[in-house]
């Protein structure tokens, strides 16, 4: 989720992306309710809804705006098993590596994978109902040629960033 002070205190000085004060504030209120409807997102930040519409449109048609999403309590679903799996891959993993991402996100178990540096190359967030199905998981899809190791931590809990802090 994203962080309505990060996005306060973080002046695009960027080649890539220029951003008006404006799109900051649209930014801003969306990090906070991605749901609020264009009149009301309209209304506060000081802009006509057809302008307001506008520039939403163009942030998300200048990759600024990637998507919304729905935040889901997993346990509630009968998910209580986390795992967060650290994998080094092998060299040819790593000529591999953006095919294996893919591969990981197809996975109904996958919530997340990181690409890091370090020691590890991914990270892979993964929900199951059973401390079995986080074996299977590793059997099934860690367990290949191009996957030099695994480290798996169990996860106690996850935390957020409050949203328009």
């Amino acid at each position: 989720m994203a962080n309505a002070d990060l996005i306060a205190n973080h002046r695009t000085d960027s080649k890539d992306v220029h951003l008006a004060e404006v799109d900051l504030r649209i930014l801003r209120v969306l990090s906070s309710d991605a749901r609020i409807s264009n009149k009301d997102l309209a209304e506060k930040v000081g802009l006509a809804p057809s302008t307001c519409l506008g520039r939403v449109n163009a942030l998300k048609s200048r990759g600024v705006i990637t998507g919304f999403r729905t935040e889901i309590d997993y346990e509630k679903l009968g998910l209580h098993v986390f795992g967060m799996i650290a994998v080094r891959v092998t060299p040819l993993g790593r000529s591999q590596l953006s095919q294996l991402i893919e591969r990981l996100l197809d996975v109904a178990e996958t919530l997340e994978v990181f690409q890091v540096s370090g020691e590890r190359d991914l990270l892979v967030h993964i929900a199951t109902d059973h401390p079995t199905g986080l074996h299977r998981y590793i059997e099934e899809h860690l367990s290949d040629q191009l996957i030099a190791h695994t480290q798996t931590s169990l996860v106690f809990g996850h935390h957020w960033a409050k949203a328009g802090k």
